[in-house]
């Protein structure tokens, strides 16, 4: 009788174990989800996005695509450059953009929202920026001699790289 008391209690305690391992597992893996889903919209709550707006429309950069903020957001975290004060051009009206030059179909116009361009100090860094780019997933880079176009526009051809004046080969191709 004593011996199968014992049993008993051990099997209770192996199953109030086993509870109490599975309710953590629990809680932790809703904890993880709940922490992405914030740092998410905690990285677009705290940038200021007037840096992409078209000069000639004010908060019209709220339009800006949230995948291409995030991956700027890490961009700028692994390269340590401050990418977002570098941004040279964001959302663009229509008027704007054939101000600017810029291509009928361009990802940056209202309301695609889809592609940025960033100014670059130095060949180095530019050339920095387009790899991380790439391996953050951009697949669609313009080279400038003085700033990077990324752009995030799924409607258009992928895995390209391009330089300007628009038809010239991309100084450096990320994708060759």
């Amino acid at each position: 009788m004593g011996v199968e008391l014992k049993d008993e209690k051990k099997m209770i305690y192996i199953g109030i174990g086993t509870l109490a391992v599975t309710a953590l597992s629990v809680f932790f893996i809703y904890r993880l989800s709940k922490t992405k889903k914030k740092s998410n919209k905690s990285v677009v709550q705290r940038i200021d996005l007037s840096v992409f707006d078209s000069p000639d429309e004010p908060g019209s950069g709220n339009c800006i695509d949230r995948r291409l903020i995030m991956t700027l957001d890490a961009l700028s975290k692994r390269t340590g450059y401050p990418i977002f004060d570098w941004i040279n051009s964001g959302a663009r009206s229509e008027s704007h953009n054939r101000k600017v030059g810029g291509a009928s179909r361009s990802s940056h116009k209202i309301p695609t929202c889809k592609a940025v361009d960033i100014g670059t100090p130095s060949k180095f860094i530019r050339n920095q920026i387009i790899e991380e780019a790439r391996n953050l997933g951009i697949k669609r880079i313009g080279v400038g001699r003085t700033f990077v176009h990324l752009d995030v526009d799924e409607n258009k051809s992928q895995f390209v790289a391009w330089g300007y004046p628009s038809g010239t080969p991309a100084e450096i191709n990320p994708f060759a």
